[in-house]
C-alpha cells in the first residue's frame, strides 16, 4: 500500500521543527524506554562477541598478540562469530520494531505483531534495500558529490516503508522518492541537524563516561561502554524519520509559496 498519493495533487511542506519535537516525544515515552534497553542488550552482546571474534582471529594468525585492550571472553572463534552475527541481525530487527513503534504512534505498548509480521521477508529486503541504497549513495557521491546528496535524501525512508509497510526494497526506493520529491532541501536540513546533534551529543556523554570508567576499570570497559552508549541515541533518529515520514504521508496541507 502507498501513501504518496496526496502529494500529487498537493504539495506537503516538511516542517523541521516540529519534525524534531514530534520525533522526540514519539520515542520519549515507555515503548521507546523498552526498546533503547533492548537495543543496550543486544549492543553489549553484540560488541562483546564481535570483539572475542576479532581477538581470537589476531591471536591465530599472530601467535605473538597479547594484551589486546577490548572487551573478550574465551569462547571459540565459530561461536563468538556467530553470536555476533545473530545480534547484528538481531538489532536491525529491534530498528523494523522501533520504526513500526514509532510511525503507529504507540507510547505505552508494542502490538505483539510488529515483532512477528513478515519479519523474515521484511528483514531481508531491509539487509539487501540498506546495501543498495549505500550503493546509489556512494556511486551518486563520486559523480560530483550531489547525485549523492539527493539519493540519500530522496531514498531516506526505504527502510520505513519496508518496516511499516511490508514493501520489497524496490517498491520502498520508488515511494519513498515520490514522498520526498517536493522536500528535498528541507529534508536534508533536517538530516543534517539531527546528523549534527546525534554526533555530538552521543560522542560528548560516551568520551566523558568512558574516560570515568577507563580510570577505574580499565580501557576494555571503557571501549565497551561507550559503544553502548550511542545505541539508544540511534532510536532517537529513527523517531525522527517517523515523525516526518507521518507528516509527509498524511498531511493534507499544501506548502507556503
Amino acid at each position: 500500500m502507498t501513501y504518496y498519493t496526496a502529494a500529487r495533487g498537493t504539495t506537503v511542506a516538511l516542517k523541521i521543527s516540529s519534525s524534531l519535537t514530534g520525533g522526540f516525544s514519539r520515542v520519549a515515552n515507555r515503548n521507546g524506554a523498552v526498546l533503547a534497553l533492548a537495543y543496550v542488550a543486544l549492543g553489549l552482546v553484540w560488541q562483546v562477541a564481535f570483539y572475542s571474534a576479532f581477538v581470537t582471529w589476531l591471536q591465530e594468525t599472530n601467535p605473538g598478540t597479547t594484551g589486546v585492550p577490548l572487551p573478550t571472553i574465551e569462547i571459540p572463534l565459530a561461536v563468538s562469530a556467530t553470536v555476533a552475527a545473530v545480534t547484528l541481525l538481531l538489532l536491525q530487527v529491534a530498528a523494523i520494531v522501533s520504526l513500526r513503534t514509532f510511525v503507529g504512534g504507540h507510547t505505552d505498548r508494542i502490538p505483539s505483531e510488529y515483532y512477528t509480521r513478515n519479519i523474515i521477508v521484511v528483514l531481508a529486503n531491509a539487509l539487501v534495500g540498506s546495501l543498495v541504497y549505500g550503493l546509489l549513495v556512494f556511486f551518486g557521491s563520486l559523480l560530483f558529490l550531489v547525485p549523492g546528496i539527493v539519493a540519500y535524501v530522496a531514498f531516506t525512508f526505504m527502510l520505513v516503508y519496508i518496516a511499516v509497510e511490508d514493501e520489497n526494497f524496490v517498491a520502498a526506493l520508488r515511494d519513498s522518492w515520490h514522498l520526498t520529491r517536493d522536500n528535498w532541501l528541507p529534508l536534508f536540513a533536517l538530516l543534517l541537524i539531527t546528523a549534527v546533534a546525534l554526533s555530538l551529543v552521543p560522542w560528548t556523554v560516551a568520551a566523558l563516561v568512558s574516560f570515568i570508567v577507563g580510570a577505574y576499570a580499565g580501557p576494555a570497559a571503557s571501549t565497551l561502554v561507550s559503544g553502548v552508549i550511542t545505541l539508544p541515541f540511534s532510536l532517537l533518529l529513527l523517531g525522527i524519520l517517523a515523525e516526518a515520514f507521518v507528516q509527509l504521508r498524511d498531511d493534507p496541507a499544501p506548502a507556503d509559496v
